[in-house]
C-alpha cells in the first residue's frame, strides 16, 4: 500500500509540476510579447540617435576640416553623387573631393533632416541644406541651397557606413 501511495502522490506531483511548467512557459511567452515591442523602439530610437549624432559630426569635420574623420564615416565603395550629376566612388575618389573642398573653401554647411528613418540594415537621411563657402584664395562667398539624401548601411561589425551620398540645389551664387 504504502508503494502504491507513494506512486500516486508522485503522479501528483508530476501533474502539478507540468501545470506549473506550463504556466510559467505561458507567462513568459506574455512577457516576452510584451517586452519585444519596446525593445524594438528602444533599439530604432537607439539607432535613430545614433545617425543623428553621425550627421552632426560628419557636418563638424567638413567646417574644421578633419578629412580623415570623414572618410571614417564612408564605406570603402560608398558613391558620391553631386548636383552636376557626377558620380565618385570607392575612398580614393572620396579623398579627393574633399581635399579639393577643404583646400579651395572655407564652409559654412547646415543640414536641417526632414526625414530620418531605420529598417533592418538600411537607413536614410532626407532634408535641406543651406551652405555659405568662402574662396580661400579671393575671399569672395559663395552661396547655395538644396536638398539631401544620405544612405547608410549597417557593417558586419554593427557600425553605420554612408553607401550613397546625394546632393541636388541651386547652382552656387556669390554674394
Amino acid at each position: 500500500m504504502q508503494a502504491g501511495s507513494i506512486y500516486s502522490n508522485s503522479l501528483v506531483v508530476l501533474r502539478w509540476s507540468r501545470r506549473v511548467a506550463i504556466g510559467f512557459l505561458a507567462f513568459a511567452i506574455v512577457v516576452a510579447m510584451t517586452l519585444s515591442p519596446n525593445a524594438t523602439a528602444n533599439q530604432q530610437a537607439s539607432t535613430l540617435e545614433t545617425l543623428a549624432k553621425m550627421r552632426e559630426a560628419w557636418v563638424q569635420d567638413l567646417r574644421a576640416k578633419q578629412i580623415e574623420p570623414i572618410l571614417k564615416f564612408y564605406a570603402p565603395e560608398a558613391a558620391f553623387l553631386q548636383p552636376n550629376g557626377e558620380r565618385l566612388t570607392g575612398s580614393a575618389a572620396l579623398r579627393a573631393l574633399f581635399q579639393n573642398i577643404m583646400s579651395t573653401f572655407n564652409s559654412d554647411l547646415t543640414l536641417h533632416s526632414q526625414n530620418l528613418e531605420a529598417s533592418g540594415d538600411l537607413a536614410y537621411d532626407s532634408g535641406d541644406f543651406e551652405e555659405s563657402l568662402i574662396v580661400i584664395a579671393t575671399g569672395a562667398r559663395i552661396t547655395s541651397k538644396g536638398s539631401y539624401i544620405i544612405i547608410y548601411k549597417r557593417q558586419p561589425n554593427g557600425d553605420w557606413r554612408i553607401v550613397q551620398q546625394v546632393w541636388t540645389g541651386t547652382p552656387p551664387s556669390g554674394t
